[in-house]
């Protein structure tokens, strides 16, 4: 879209929708992952570093939760920007058809 002009492409919204979706996807494996490799350094490291390494990834495993709570918004944003395209779209269009048929001029679709 170039400055000046209004609206939007409900296709590139609904790509955007399934990309934010993916990248949720991808966060909550990423936790997963995280703690998979706390839990083996757990047992490799010495017990003066345990504790150390409990407290990162309790902090980590919370900010993690934080983002895939925001990837969780941003889809639901996107999806219900998505949403009030299409449904803006449907009715200029239906708006467009009531003039035309308040004019009653022949014009083939």
């Amino acid at each position: 879209m170039t400055s000046g002009e209004a609206g939007s492409n409900p296709y590139e919204s609904m790509s955007a929708a399934a990309k934010a979706e993916a990248m949720l996807e991808s966060m909550v494996y990423i936790g997963i992952d995280f703690e998979g490799a706390v839990e083996e350094l757990t047992g490799a490291v010495s017990s003066y570093v345990r504790s150390g390494l409990t407290d990162y990834s309790d902090r980590t495993t919370e900010n993690l939760s934080a983002v895939v709570q925001n990837g969780i918004a941003l889809a639901s944003n996107v999806e219900g920007a998505n949403t009030s395209i299409l449904d803006a779209d449907y009715e200029s269009a239906e708006e467009v058809r009531e003039g035309l048929e308040a004019l009653d001029i022949p014009i083939n679709f």
